[in-house]
């Protein structure tokens, strides 16, 4: 429904564009969304239970916008549910009218759309195989993120926002690959510059919406609420897409799964590579149990290394997005690539996976600079064994020397690692990297503890088995999200470094005495361990990378007598850059009306760049925009 007119008239005289036709909705019990003293009330005053309310705002601005932001105060008292801040796309629910329904609008997940909720129900439950997962009693003050139908992460608050008036900004800023988003509530930045995959700017309106549920009620109040949608943006070119792995299904018999994929030469130009993972339901033949998994690339040199590992789930279904980019000196040219999981399986059933790999158009960028990955040094690899407090961990974290070429302008080191067996898995841990350059004082040092407590957020919940308590850096039905070190202000390009890593022994001494575990049972902990120094320098003259690919060629055709082949790209025809088929055609189109019998194109095979000429008309090939 609409704003009374006399509210409406008095409403639109302080009003930026934004707030003009707003649409209130009420979806379940309750009096509805009301907007008094310059405030939006989303729910009742009194507590009602069972209640979902929204307010729908009208498109403000025509086209996607490279940066939009949003700030407000807002009020949420403790209780339950919550609700959330959507950025509806226009081209899904329309440039204006009421909000769509959702029964729960902590969890706005809704086609093509970004939402940021805010949940203040998650009470504690010490059930280890059922309930809301807060086993520890955090508190309940948590804050998502929502991109496409998917929750993809949440967080704890580290200070308060309920009971009080909280200032709220949330701000989307596209970049290759998809947009950064930061969310500041309170004191509280609580995701900054977090990177969102496949979210592209979009033509976006605004809704807002709370909700209760059946035992449990809040206060869900908005005011001075403006949003800026900044710039227009201009349209992405299309992603690279290359399938890798599609529906492998892993069993006693077959625990891993390889592949060759032709990727894009190493001197083509891409801001990000961002990698797909899917754990699909595999009914009958799905595992119940989680188990170590990981997706492995070969190198130019045949050394095999983890690139995503990750754990699989107590049957629940996963999909993750990974900013592969640190690894695109290995992702050129013909690449091998292995998905496994696990080495034995519950009755001989396993998991059923999918990868795909995007490479998206752009400069590369680090820390707001342009700066390309060009070279990844292994650092330690493999299964630490603790062995014994005395001798921990044994010589696995050996010293390493590495050389630091001249061209090097930034440097980071990317370390996933996991805790094993009861001690391993369960027992927090420290670690420490130093970075010192070859006869020099000078020493970076940086340490941080093996310990995941956010472990029953994960987004792919609620999940069998004891999937919610806190474990040495892992969760099940997750990625291994890895520990970056920048010591960028410690290398001296030119002169040679030594990297050490030092993984600190478990220490129960302050534990009650009979809860120390045995010592044999510590000394059966282990950590798998995949460590890689990642050198930068400038770009240079890298190409800018074509999109549409050569997938077959007829014999006879003016195609095959130019000589383009199967796996050729092209990139322009008649001097007009072709990023699609459309293009393609009106370029084509051009060159005939133009009275040209002959057209010069531009193809790429691999690093070598040709210019040839055709007839102009009927081509006679086969290709993919993607």
């Amino acid at each position: 429904m609409h704003l009374p007119f006399n509210v409406l008239l008095s409403f639109l005289a302080m009003a930026t564009p934004l707030l003009q036709e707003p649409d209130f909705a009420q979806f379940a019990s309750g009096e509805g969304p009301t907007y008094a003293n310059e405030t939006y009330h989303l729910l009742d005053r009194e507590g009602t239970f069972s209640q979902s309310n929204a307010v729908g705002f009208a498109r403000q601005e025509l086209g996607a916008r490279s940066q939009v932001t949003l700030t407000a105060q807002l009020q949420v008292l403790e209780g339950g549910d919550g609700g959330s801040f959507v950025f509806l796309n226009t081209a899904e629910f329309g440039s204006r009218g009421p909000a769509p329904f959702l029964g729960s609008w902590v969890e706005p997940n809704l086609s093509q759309s970004f939402g940021v909720g805010i949940d203040v129900h998650n009470p504690i439950d010490e059930d280890p195989f059922r309930g809301h997962g807060n086993y520890q009693g955090l508190p309940q003050r948590e804050i998502s993120l929502h991109w496409d139908g998917r929750e993809l992460v949440k967080r704890v608050t580290d200070t308060e926002f309920r009971g009080v008036w909280a200032d709220l900004e949330v701000s989307m800023r596209g970049v290759p690959g998809g947009s950064e988003v930061s969310v500041r509530l309170g004191e509280s930045l609580v995701f900054d510059s977090y990177f969102v995959a496949g979210m592209a700017p979009f033509e976006s309106r605004l809704a807002i919406g709370a909700s209760t549920r059946a035992e449990v009620a809040t206060q869900f109040d908005v005011r001075n609420l403006s949003v800026d949608f900044g710039q227009p943006a201009a349209a992405p070119r299309p992603a690279l897409h290359f399938p890798v792995f599609n529906h492998v299904l892993t069993n006693n018999g077959q625990t891993a799964f390889e592949a060759e994929v032709d990727l894009p030469p190493g001197s083509w130009e891409f801001g990000r590579v961002v990698l797909t993972l899917q754990i699909h339901d595999a009914g009958k033949d799905w595992d119940e149990w989680d188990r170590n998994g990981v997706l492995s690339i070969w190198d130019d040199q045949g050394g095999k290394h983890s690139m995503v590992p990750f754990i699989t789930s107590y049957r629940t279904e996963c999909f993750w997005q990974v900013d592969v980019t640190a690894f695109r000196p290995w992702l050129s040219g013909k690449t091998r690539f292995e998905v496994a999981a696990g080495t034995s399986f519950y009755k001989g059933r396993g998991f059923m996976m999918s990868v795909d790999l995007d490479f998206y158009h752009g400069t590369p960028q680090l820390g707001g600079a342009a700066l390309a990955p060009y070279l990844i040094v292994p650092l330690w690899e493999g299964t630490a064994n603790y062995g014994s407090a005395e001798k921990h961990y044994g010589d696995f974290f050996v010293p390493k020397q590495v050389e630091i070429p001249l061209q090097t302008r930034a440097a980071r080191v990317m370390t996933f690692t996991t805790g094993h067996s009861q001690v391993g898995e369960f027992t927090p841990s420290t670690r420490t990297i130093t970075f010192r350059p070859t006869g020099t004082d000078v020493e970076g040092e940086f340490t941080s503890e093996l310990w995941k407590t956010d472990v029953y957020l994960n987004p792919n919940r609620p999940q069998g088995g004891t999937w919610k308590y806190s474990r040495a850096g892992w969760a099940p039905g997750d990625i291994v999200h890895p520990w970056w070190v920048d010591v960028t202000d410690y290398i001296q390009p030119g002169i040679g470094a030594e990297v050490t890593y030092v993984a600190a022994p478990y220490d129960f001494s302050e534990s009650p005495e009979g809860e120390r575990p045995a010592a044999g049972t510590v000394n059966q902990a282990s950590q798998v361990v995949s460590s890689y120094l990642v050198l930068y320098r400038e770009p240079g003259e890298l190409v800018a990378a074509p999109v549409l690919r050569v997938t077959g060629v007829t014999g006879g055709s003016s195609a095959a007598n130019a000589g383009l082949q199967v796996g050729d790209y092209l990139s322009s025809y008649g001097g007009r850059k072709v990023d699609s088929v459309a293009d393609l055609t009106n370029a084509k189109a051009a060159a005939v009306e133009a009275g040209l019998t002959l057209a010069k194109i531009v193809i790429y095979r691999g690093e070598q760049r040709l210019d040839l000429e055709m007839a102009t008309g009927s081509m006679g090939v086969n290709l993919s925009e993607r």
